[in-house]
C-alpha cells in the first residue's frame, strides 16, 4: 500500500500545477495587475487637455512671417549707375529717373574739352539745385534711397542738401541723415563729407534734430565731430533751450577748439544767466583763442554788471590780443561807465596797434 501512495501522489500534484498554469492561461490579458502599486510604476496617467495641446504646439514647426516682396532695380531698367535693392515703399521712379539724368549730364561737363564747358556745367548744377528745392516731403524715401546708393561724393552732397530742406515739413529728414551719419563717420575717408553731411543737418530745423544733435555730441565715438555739431547746434531756432547744455560743455570739455564753440553759442544766445558760467571758465582757460571768444560773448549779453570783470582783463591779461577783446566788449556794452573806462584802459595799454584799435572803438560812441 505503502508502494501505491508514492506513486499517486507525484501524479497528484502534476495535476493540480497543471490545472494551475491552465487557469493562469485563461486569463492572463483579462485582468489587470493584483498589485496597484506596479500599476502606477509601469503606465503614466492621461495628460490633460491642456498639456496635449501644447506639446503639439512645440512640435508643429513654427509659421514664417511672409514679407512683402521688394522688388529689385538692375543697372539694366536705366539707373546704370546706382544698383538698387530693397526699394522703399514709397520709391518714385519718375523722379529717380529726372536726378539720374541730372547726374548724366553733369558728368558729361565735367568730361568736356568745349570753351563753354565750365558754364554749361555749373548751369547744369544750378539747374539741379533748383529742382531739388521744389520737390516735397514724399520725395524722401527715393532721395535717401539715392544718397546710400550715388557713387559720386559730390552728387551725393546734392541729396544731402535736398534731404536738408525736407527737414522743416517733415521730420523723418532728420533719421535719414542722422543714420547716414552714423553708417559712414568711422571711416577717415568720410572725413569731408561727415561735414557737409553736419551741415545739412544744421538745415532740418525741425523738432527731432534739435535732441539728435545734442546726443550725438555727447557720444564720445563722435568726439571728431563734435565741434561742427556744436556749431550747428548753436545756430538752431531752438537754441535758446539748450543754455545748460552750453555751460555744461563748456566747463566739462577738454577740447580746447569744442570749448571756443561752447563759448561762442553762448554768445549767441546773450543771455545774463550764462554770465557766471563764462566768467569760471575764462579764469580755468589757457588757450587764448577761446579766452578771447569768452570775452567777446560776455561783451554780446552787454550786462554793466560785467564791466569790472572786462576792465581787469583789458588791463592785466598776459597776451595784448586778449586784452584788446576784453576792451572791445566793454565797447559793446557801451553804457558811459564803460566808455570812460574803454578810454582809461587804452591810454594805459602798452602796445601801440592794440591801443589805436582801443582808441578807435572809444571814439566811435562820442
Amino acid at each position: 500500500m505503502s508502494q501505491n501512495l508514492r506513486i499517486a501522489v507525484p501524479f497528484s500534484l502534476a495535476a493540480i500545477l497543471t490545472a494551475v498554469i491552465i487557469w493562469m492561461a485563461l486569463n492572463d490579458g483579462q485582468q489587470g495587475p493584483a498589485d496597484p502599486t506596479l500599476s502606477a510604476k509601469t503606465e503614466a496617467p492621461p495628460a490633460p487637455q491642456s498639456q496635449l495641446a501644447e506639446n503639439a504646439a512645440r512640435r508643429k514647426p513654427p509659421t514664417a512671417v511672409r514679407r512683402p516682396v521688394r522688388k529689385r532695380v538692375k543697372k539694366s531698367d536705366g539707373f546704370s549707375r546706382w544698383d538698387l535693392s530693397n526699394l522703399p515703399p514709397n520709391w518714385n521712379a519718375e523722379l529717380a529717373k529726372t536726378i539720374h539724368s541730372y547726374f548724366q549730364k553733369l558728368d558729361a561737363y565735367e568730361k568736356g574739352h568745349t570753351a563753354n564747358a565750365a558754364s554749361q556745367l555749373m548751369k547744369a548744377r544750378e539747374e539741379l539745385r533748383n529742382f531739388l528745392a521744389g520737390l516735397g516731403p514724399e520725395s524722401l524715401e527715393t532721395l535717401a534711397t539715392i544718397l546710400n546708393s550715388e557713387p559720386d561724393f559730390v552728387y551725393r552732397r546734392f541729396m544731402m542738401v535736398a534731404i536738408g530742406d525736407l527737414g522743416p515739413r517733415t521730420e523723418g529728414a532728420t533719421w535719414a541723415l542722422r543714420d547716414y551719419f552714423v553708417s559712414r563717420n568711422t571711416d577717415p575717408k568720410n572725413r569731408s563729407e561727415m561735414g557737409h553731411l553736419i551741415q545739412a543737418m544744421g538745415k532740418l530745423q525741425n523738432e527731432t534734430s534739435f535732441d539728435v544733435m545734442q546726443n550725438l555730441i555727447r557720444n564720445p565715438g563722435y568726439k571728431p565731430y563734435r565741434e561742427k555739431f556744436i556749431w550747428e547746434l548753436g545756430e538752431h531756432h531752438r537754441r535758446d533751450e539748450a543754455a545748460d547744455f552750453f555751460q555744461e560743455g563748456l566747463s566739462n570739455e577738454s577740447s580746447k577748439k569744442n570749448r571756443n564753440r561752447y563759448a561762442q553759442a553762448l554768445g549767441k544766445l546773450a543771455q545774463p544767466e550764462s554770465l557766471p558760467s563764462l566768467y569760471h571758465a575764462y579764469k580755468k582757460e589757457n588757450y587764448w583763442v577761446t579766452k578771447q571768444t569768452i570775452l567777446g560773448s560776455i561783451g554780446k549779453i552787454g550786462n554793466p554788471n560785467s564791466i569790472p570783470f572786462l576792465e581787469e582783463q583789458a588791463r592785466f591779461a598776459g597776451e595784448s590780443a586778449v586784452r584788446l577783446s576784453a576792451a572791445r566788449a566793454l565797447s559793446r556794452i557801451g553804457t558811459p561807465v564803460a566808455m570812460d573806462t574803454l578810454r582809461d584802459v587804452a591810454e594805459a595799454e602798452p602796445d601801440k596797434k592794440t591801443q589805436s584799435y582801443m582808441v578807435d572803438w572809444a571814439r566811435e560812441r562820442q
